[in-house]
């Protein structure tokens, strides 16, 4: 799920999975800086979107997450509402029903015929399919250490180090 533009001088790919607990660490440190900088069209973020944990806990909810952050990957969907639907998802934590999802979605400003689709709790992807992919690619942009949350540069193809608090403000003054 790619936020924002292609041609955005900075250009990241971020693996997570929703009830990853360390993504959700992550959201909550940089989720609304992220935002800022895909409104302002200075950022572009392929969401990699993973569901390991499902099977870890035994649940759907990675799933059922995964599906409805692809569904709202739309055209009419701008990168700030999608940014703000993640953040909110990962604010609210949990295991969230597909109506609990909705709400969110509608919170963070997404387009009423994207809401309805995420209510209804179509599938928007096949998310055993995109968790493989997703995979490949994470082994690929971090073979010693492929957990999430990973942020990967695609400009400079190398991981972001996002323990340092500033760590978005000074790659956005490198590319500027």
């Amino acid at each position: 799920m790619l936020a924002g533009t292609p041609s955005a001088p900075v250009q990241l790919e971020i693996f997570c999975d929703p009830q990853c607990s360390e993504c959700a660490k992550f959201e909550a440190a940089s989720g609304d800086d992220l935002g800022r900088h895909l409104a302002a069209g200075d950022i572009a973020v392929t969401y990699r979107w993973m569901t390991f944990l499902d099977a870890r806990r035994g649940n759907d909810t990675s799933a059922r997450v995964g599906n409805a952050l692809m569904a709202a990957a739309d055209p009419a969907t701008s990168a700030a509402a999608y940014q703000e639907f993640v953040n909110g998802l990962y604010r609210k934590g949990g295991t969230p029903s597909v109506e609990d999802i909705a709400i969110t979605a509608r919170e963070a400003g997404l387009p009423a015929h994207v809401v309805e689709r995420i209510a209804a709790g179509q599938p928007a992807v096949d998310t055993t399919s995109m968790n493989a992919f997703n995979r490949v690619q994470l082994l690929a942009a971090n073979p010693e250490r492929p957990g999430t949350p990973t942020v990967y540069d695609l400009a400079t193809r190398t991981m972001v180090d996002t323990d340092d608090a500033g760590w978005l403000e000074r790659l956005m003054e490198e590319r500027h």
